[in-house]
């Protein structure tokens, strides 16, 4: 849902139709975001992925119909749905859908926030009659089906962008990977820039390589975000080098910038250096209570 709030909000402000839909049983789909949804707008244009696409041309068909009320809806997958959402042919699979203009206008402002939202569905049989959104502090995605409810909590991945190239970028991708981080490594400072200025408070990002001008450019979008974690990784020389860039910048105030990135564990592989970024990343966005 976090990946398509803005979209979402886009099309409402605008007064385009789109409706949403989102997984019911992510038990049974393990492999996939629990928080992961697909908007759909006139014409059977597609925002966001849900379930790889498996059953999009289902869900057009019910948003072609024009509801205007969310429906739980459920889904036999046949044996290509099935093959691509890794599970056995003729399973079910329940999912919401509903019209975006019918679910609360928090839910969006949340959402676009990226903080962990709880959405309750009141049900007349499959039918949603009514939906609400509470506050919730949960760490993770889970769905709760009542005698006439169905609550849906949303918690964000956290998004974790490498900058770079070559092996110290690669070890930092793998490692995000391994939290299950949502992570994208970007060889490039161009499309770079264009993400670390959109980057949240539980997002961090970390610059790599020898290209000064490139992840000086990087590092401050990244300033100028809500980010909650910079990591510079590099020799000495680089890191004062990337510092010089801001500060010729107008940048002096480098105090967010960890830069020689990661804790002082004594690492030297480039793997060991990961764990090491990934440990102080996670420190920066749960600090020890006071």
């Amino acid at each position: 849902m976090y990946g398509i709030a803005l979209s979402v909000a886009a099309c409402l402000r605008g007064g385009t139709r789109v409706d949403v839909a989102w997984n019911l049983d992510p038990g049974r789909t393990s492999r996939f975001d629990p928080a992961d949804a697909v908007a759909i707008t006139p014409g059977g244009g597609r925002l966001g992925s849900l379930l790889d696409g498996a059953i999009d041309s289902r869900l057009i068909e019910i948003a072609a119909a024009k509801p205007t009320s969310g429906r739980v809806v459920e889904i036999e997958l046949n044996a290509i749905e099935s093959h691509t959402v890794g599970v056995a042919p003729g399973t079910t699979i329940r999912i919401l859908v509903a019209p975006a203009s019918t679910l609360p206008g928090e839910l969006w402002d949340q959402l676009l926030e990226r903080r962990p939202t709880c959405l309750v569905a009141e049900l007349d049989c499959d039918t949603v009659v009514e939906t609400k959104v509470l506050q919730t502090d949960a760490s993770g995605s889970a769905v709760e089906f009542g005698s006439d409810s169905v609550t849906t909590a949303w918690s964000p991945r956290p998004t974790f962008v490498v900058m770079g190239s070559g092996p110290m970028a690669e070890a930092l991708a793998a490692a995000g990977e391994l939290v299950s981080w949502n992570v994208e490594h970007i060889g490039g400072p161009d499309a770079a820039v264009g993400m670390a200025a959109t980057l949240s408070s539980i997002d961090g990002l970390v610059v790599t390589g020898h290209d000064i001008e490139g992840t000086g450019r990087v590092l401050l979008a990244a300033m100028n975000s809500q980010a909650g974690y910079l990591g510079s990784v590099g020799p000495q020389s680089i890191q004062a080098a990337r510092l010089d860039w801001l500060a010729y910048r107008g940048v002096t105030d480098t105090t967010r910038i960890c830069a020689p990135a990661g804790i002082d564990i004594g690492a030297r592989t480039p793997s060991e250096v990961a764990v090491s970024v990934l440990a102080e990343m996670i420190a920066v966005r749960n600090p020890p209570p006071s």
